[in-house]
């Protein structure tokens, strides 16, 4: 008898249970036409498939990019584009007669109800978990033509050029198209005007968008010649905005130039010269240690303000050794060899005076030295004529130095100091 009463108080709780999950009858309401023509649409509706009713057609659709925001990791070679892509296609099951449904022309449906187009971005980056859906709300108009607007991110790979570094270009190329479904398919295209659209785009921080450059590519290959792959390829060229970097790195390789040149200008007496030029390669070496934690490193090129860096530095070194050397010549007490005061008379007395333009002082201290071996004169006036040899010899290899330090770094310059053209 306990098993009966059991049995008629679970039919009486589920009973009453479907009883007050059904509307009561005053809550029931007639569907307005929108309603209906919702139910009407996506009753039958089956989103997996093309919207075709014959296989053969071709769903085309249509696409505009219209740029929100750009970001750009040189370090990482990564671009990230932010837009609203507007896809554009014929639904052949979506067509309604307007005045079946109050005159209504047009009608929003979310994305994930339709059918909707995969696009997908085959050179994208693949931490970035990218997705080929779309989800947003849809326009459908009466003829079957259905737009979406979503909201998108995409995250490519762009292979950075940093030669020109800081006043580099970038291009950075993205290409789009479907996953798996040939051209004969879906045939992806671009809006016959404006397909791109660059209205309310703003600049990533450090760079400036030039341009963008919009190419359909038809996607024939010779595995599959009887099927197409199109791609929808975009070409971003990006300027670096080099304000920073260059009052960082290229003022500063130009005031190191200056230096160098300028110690070369310089007497050798009281080791100023020494101690300038010196003070010029501890600059190059501390500038070119600064700057390494500002280049990116992981391009495929060399910025070639560190190749001007590395051969300033080896002219500075140079025009170390020089100095050493012309200390040395100024202190000789000995008779210069014969070739010396032969090219010390060959340029004073032809074209070459004119390359000398550094005189150092001749008044050097030679009280107390005396010359009297190997037939040497010991007198103030040989000491004196001795001297100036050297010195008249010092000043001509200072001078062919210093033009020769001069056109090296002119060369540099024009070859290895980037402009911001």
């Amino acid at each position: 008898m306990s098993n009966v009463s059991l049995f008629i108080f679970l039919v009486t709780v589920i009973v009453t249970g479907l009883a007050s999950s059904e509307c009561p009858v005053d809550r029931d309401i007639d569907l307005h036409d929108e309603a209906r023509l919702h139910r009407d649409l996506t009753c039958p509706y089956n989103g997996d498939y093309r919207p075709v009713k014959d296989h053969k057609n071709t769903v085309v659709v249509k696409i505009r990019l219209a740029l929100k925001y750009m970001t750009f990791d040189s370090t990482e070679e990564k671009i990230t584009i932010h837009s609203w892509v507007a896809l554009n296609w014929q639904d052949e099951f979506l067509k309604w007669n307007p005045s079946d449904y109050g005159n209504i022309n047009e009608i929003q449906l979310e994305s994930h109800e339709v059918w909707s187009p995969r696009l997908a971005l085959f050179n994208a980056d693949a931490n970035s978990y990218p997705s080929d859906r779309i989800y947003t709300t849809c326009l459908l108009t009466n003829n079957g033509l259905m737009t979406c607007v979503p909201q998108l991110a995409h995250t490519g790979i762009c292979r950075t050029s940093l030669s020109r570094w800081p006043y580099d270009e970038q291009n950075c190329t993205l290409y789009f198209g479907s996953w798996m479904h040939t051209g004969e398919q879906v045939n992806f295209t671009f809006y016959n005007s404006r397909p791109v659209v660059l209205d309310d785009f703003q600049n990533a921080p450090g760079w400036k968008l030039l341009k963008v450059v919009n190419e359909r590519l038809p996607g024939k290959y010779t595995c599959c010649p009887n099927s197409t792959y199109p791609m929808l390829k975009y070409t971003f060229i990006l300027r670096r905005e080099a304000a920073g970097p260059a009052a960082i790195v290229v003022i500063p390789s130009i005031v190191l130039v200056l230096i160098t040149l300028s110690s070369l200008l310089l007497d050798v007496k009281d080791n100023i010269r020494l101690m300038l030029v010196c003070f010029s390669l501890f600059g190059h070496f501390t500038f070119i240690t600064e700057i390494g934690y500002i280049v990116p490193k992981l391009s495929s090129d060399t910025p070639i303000i560190l190749l001007f860096v590395r051969d300033s530095m080896i002219v500075t070194l140079v025009g170390i050794l020089e100095t050493l050397l012309l200390m040395s010549l100024r202190k000789r007490v000995v008779p210069a060899p014969t070739w010396i005061v032969s090219v010390n008379r060959l340029v004073t007395s032809g074209p070459g005076k004119y390359v000398v333009f550094t005189e150092f002082d001749p008044c050097e201290g030679l009280e107390g030295k005396t010359i009297t071996d190997e037939g040497t004169a010991n007198t103030s006036e040989d000491r004196t004529r001795i001297n100036m040899d050297w010195i008249n010899f010092a000043n001509f290899v200072n001078s062919c130095v210093f033009i020769i330090s001069f056109v090296v770094y002119l060369i540099l310059v024009c070859t290895y100091i980037p402009r911001d053209d």
